[in-house]
């Protein structure tokens, strides 16, 4: 019988799909749409461009999307990839990234045709800095359109910018639009997630302090009310890779800490402060027994279960785990909570969703062709 964390065989016949774009592919986003429909973005094809595939259900293509089920969206630089994804709710699609040094978003239509209400052709560039990018995206009930990243190479900060439904930056939040937050060192945003009052934290990695979390006021400026003038530092020197708030405002924080070969699963409470009622001290650790276990991306369950997608070193696999709410591993799920997904050659699990039938689905990449990879779980 097929139980929790299994693959799911009645997507692509195996529970595993291969998307290959011609060039070295790699997904870093997923997305589910209301009617059941995946969303997988990153970056690859010959021109190293933005790269989406839409899969049915059952993981066929979706031949209604792009052509073929496939759409590259190309800014004319040398090295772009989607890094976050969004819906919205009119169902377009935004998506944030990099080309070169700059920030580069584009929002596509249902169909994965470009929308030109956004920037006048769908697309839009602009720098933080030296070297810009957008790890994350949250579209906002009101449209707006927030953006997490970083500025660099050396000494950068983290970055935060808000534009308008139609690409402009929104000069009413922050500076002009933007927000840099510094935690004293080399700074890199991640991650992020609004809250329902509406402030934007902001997840990533510090080279003097680790895994690192802000929070902003919808208006754009730090919140006191958070860790110390709006900023925590967690599992010093690591990173973190997923930021996620639950109900009760607590926030979940996924990635790995420094000299620690295991994925970390840290809760804080609402003014981020550690939650000791997750396992006991406030973090979590999983251990698939690898050389190195890397925490990529994390989800929530409507159960308050956490799921948490990456990389086990050891047999070069994707690794996925599950923790009940009070930080245990879920020993319903795979073997004592964790599951592995093998597609032959090195494959790394790069972002995480959830269906509504609670399956899951794990986006990344498959090195042995340089193609998206694509597995669904059973719930």
């Amino acid at each position: 019988m097929a139980n929790p964390g299994d693959l799911d065989t009645s997507f692509a016949g195996s529970g595993k799909k291969a998307i290959s774009f011609g060039g070295v592919d790699a997904a870093q986003a997923v997305l589910v749409q209301p009617n059941g429909r995946i969303v997988v973005a990153g970056g690859g094809a010959a021109a190293s461009s933005f790269c989406v595939a839409r899969l049915r259900t059952n993981g066929a293509l979706d031949t209604t999307f792009g052509s073929g089920g496939k759409r590259v969206v190309d800014f004319g630089g040398a090295a772009e990839s989607v890094y976050g994804a969004a819906l919205q709710p009119d169902g377009k699609i935004v998506l944030a990234g990099g080309s070169d040094l700059r920030v580069a978003v584009a929002r596509l239509k249902p169909n994965g045709s470009l929308d030109t209400m956004f920037s006048g052709d769908g697309k839009k560039t602009f720098s933080w800095g030296t070297l810009s990018r957008a790890s994350a995206v949250v579209v906002q009930p009101n449209g707006k359109i927030v953006l997490a990243g970083f500025s660099g190479p050396e000494g950068g900060n983290i970055q935060v910018a808000r534009l308008n439904a139609n690409g402009g930056l929104d000069t009413t939040f922050g500076t002009g639009g933007m927000v840099p937050v510094d935690f004293g060192g080399d700074d890199f945003g991640l991650a992020m997630a609004r809250q329902a009052n509406g402030r934007i934290l902001v997840a990533g990695r510090s080279s003097v302090g680790g895994a690192v979390v802000a929070r902003l006021r919808a208006s754009g400026t730090l919140d006191p009310s958070f860790g110390v003038d709006g900023r925590r530092t967690i599992l010093g020197g690591g990173s973190a890779g997923a930021v996620l708030v639950q109900p009760d405002r607590k926030i979940v924080v996924a990635g790995n800490a420094s000299g620690s070969q295991v994925m970390t699963v840290t809760r804080l409470k609402p003014d981020g402060l550690l939650d000791s009622t997750f396992d006991g001290d406030g973090t979590a650790t999983i251990d698939f027994g690898s050389l190195a276990d890397l925490a990529n991306d994390a989800l929530l369950q409507p159960d308050g279960k956490i799921v948490v997608a990456g990389y086990k070193q050891d047999g070069e696999d994707v690794a996925v785990a599950r923790l009940n709410p009070d930080g245990s591993p879920d020993a319903t799920f795979g073997a004592a909570g964790k599951a592995t997904v093998d597609f032959g050659v090195a494959t790394f699990g790069n972002a995480v969703a959830l269906q509504k039938n609670g399956r899951i689905v794990v986006a990344g990449q498959r090195t042995g062709g340089d193609d998206f990879a694509v597995a669904r779980l059973l719930a």
